[in-house]
């Protein structure tokens, strides 16, 4: 009976999606009727996360949409689909940290509905 247990268990577990960092998060399933995903890290100099940094993604025209990291230091977002990936600048803020610097790993220019940004921050 132990063994069934462990096998059902396990063959359930199997069978469930897994994820890097323990997230539930699809992206695949994640723009259905929204504009691009913003998504990407928040790390100290380091390497190592940081915990709700806020992350603005603000538009050329419209209104700048806040969003968090996480225990992980990831973030994502939307901003509305009229909005042009190219025409959104993003920053990262957090008390006793400055920005140091921002990488943007999907190019300028295309048309991606995944646009990841890397955001590194120093410890004042």
């Amino acid at each position: 009976m132990l063994i069934r247990s462990i096998v059902l268990a396990i063959y359930v577990a199997a069978a469930m999606p897994a994820h890097a960092g323990g997230d539930d998060y699809d992206a695949s399933n994640d723009v259905k009727g929204q504009g691009p995903a913003y998504f990407g890290f928040v790390r100290d100099a380091r390497g190592s996360p940081v915990v709700d940094a806020q992350v603005m993604l603000q538009p050329k025209k419209g209104k700048p949409m806040a969003l968090k990291s996480n225990v992980l230091g990831v973030y994502r977002g939307h901003i509305s689909k009229d909005v042009l990936p190219d025409d959104v600048q993003i920053s990262c803020v957090k008390t006793g940290y400055k920005q140091i610097k921002i990488n943007r790993r999907t190019p300028p220019g295309g048309n991606a509905m995944f646009i990841e940004t890397e955001c590194t921050m120093q410890r004042l």
